[in-house]
């Protein structure tokens, strides 16, 4: 590994070492869960002690923010430069829903990590990406592209209501292909026009 190792989420170079923390991280948290990953399982995973580790992160905690906010980082760069390059707010909506799912499939420990997984780091178990200043621009990415195709943005509850309906399309799609990645779902590309378009064209 050498200092163009790509991260498999975006392609960011990154350290090596720290990038192999991340990655090694990433792909613990996804298969045993947060809470039965330690720092010094993760150093012996690495060949490496504890210390080393210490070096690159404080804690537990923040190695896990890290890679949800790598997560949230990429995402929000691609919704963007949809957001820029599309015009029509419906068809752009699509686009990021699209994207969603598609980053999910590619990268299902990412995915896992950043919008799937239970830890104790949130008050009630609140959305980590809620609490993330990247993921609250993420979504309100979202909520302005629902607002655009609404006829009365002014109306907050609608507004809301139709953000969270297509949040859950996009989410709820892309949390079975995660779940279920062996599952013959046939093509993804027609499925997610099935179940996104819907919801999007449902938006008055």
């Amino acid at each position: 590994m050498n200092a163009s190792t790509i991260s498999p989420f975006e392609g960011t170079p990154k350290q090596p070492l720290r990038n192999l923390i991340l990655d090694t991280a990433r792909k613990l948290f996804a298969e045993q869960g947060y809470a039965k990953v330690s720092m010094r399982f993760l150093a012996k995973r690495i060949g490496y002690s504890p210390t080393t580790i210490y070096h690159h992160f404080r804690d537990k905690k923040e190695l896990f923010l890290c890679l949800t906010e790598e997560i949230y980082r990429d995402f929000l760069k691609v919704t963007n430069e949809i957001i820029d390059r599309e015009q029509n707010p419906r068809v752009a909506l699509k686009k990021i829903l699209y994207t969603f799912v598609d980053m999910g499939v590619r990268n299902p420990n990412a995915y896992r990590i950043g919008f799937m997984m239970e830890t104790d780091i949130r008050p009630n178990h609140e959305a980590h990406f809620s609490g993330n200043p990247l993921g609250r621009t993420m979504y309100e990415r979202i909520n302005d592209c629902v607002c655009k195709c609404m006829k009365h943005p002014e109306n907050q509850d609608q507004v809301t209501l139709s953000a969270h309906a297509v949040v859950a399309a996009s989410h709820g799609l892309t949390a079975l292909f995660v779940a279920y990645p062996n599952f013959n779902w046939g093509p993804i590309d027609k499925l997610k026009q099935k179940v996104i378009d819907p919801a999007v064209d449902a938006i008055e």
